[in-house]
C-alpha cells in the first residue's frame, strides 16, 4: 500500500494552461491559476480514493497529528495567506474578513483535530446491538 504522502505527491497539475486572476477591488493582477479539465478532476478523485485506506490506517491520532500540522502551516503563513485572500477576493484585511478567515481556518483545523470520535451506540435493546463508528 502506498503511503498517504506519496499518493498526494502523485497528483499532477493540469495541462499547464492558466488563467489570470484579477483583484476585484483594484483590477490589478494577483497571479495565474491552473485551468483544470474534467480528466484532472477524475484523476484527483481516483487519487483520493486510492489515498483513503492509507489515511484511515493512520488512526485517529495520526489524522489528528496531520490536521494539527496543517494548522501550524496555516498559522506560519497567516499574513501571506490573508494578503492573498484579500487580493483575490477584493475584501478588506481586517474585521471579519481576510485575517479573520485565515485564523478561523487554523482554529477549525485544531478543533477538528481534537474532536474525539468515540463509537456511538445507536441500538441496544437486548436483542440487537449496533454502534456507529466515524
Amino acid at each position: 500500500m502506498e503511503t498517504y504522502d506519496s499518493l498526494l505527491a502523485s497528483i499532477t497539475p493540469g495541462s499547464g494552461e492558466t488563467r489570470t486572476i484579477f483583484d476585484p477591488a483594484t483590477g490589478g493582477v494577483v497571479g495565474e491559476a491552473p485551468v483544470h479539465t474534467v480528466e484532472d478532476l477524475e484523476a484527483a478523485v481516483t487519487a483520493a480514493v486510492a489515498a483513503q485506506p492509507a489515511w484511515a490506517a493512520l488512526g485517529h491520532d495520526g489524522r489528528s497529528a496531520a490536521l494539527l500540522k496543517a494548522a501550524d502551516a496555516v498559522e506560519r503563513s497567516a499574513e501571506e495567506l490573508a494578503q492573498l485572500l484579500s487580493r483575490e477576493q477584493g475584501k478588506p484585511l481586517n474585521g471579519p474578513n481576510a485575517r479573520f478567515e485565515v485564523g478561523a481556518c487554523a482554529a477549525w483545523l485544531r478543533a477538528t483535530a481534537t474532536t474525539e470520535l468515540t463509537p456511538e451506540v445507536v441500538v441496544d435493546d437486548g436483542e440487537t446491538y449496533a454502534e456507529l463508528h466515524y
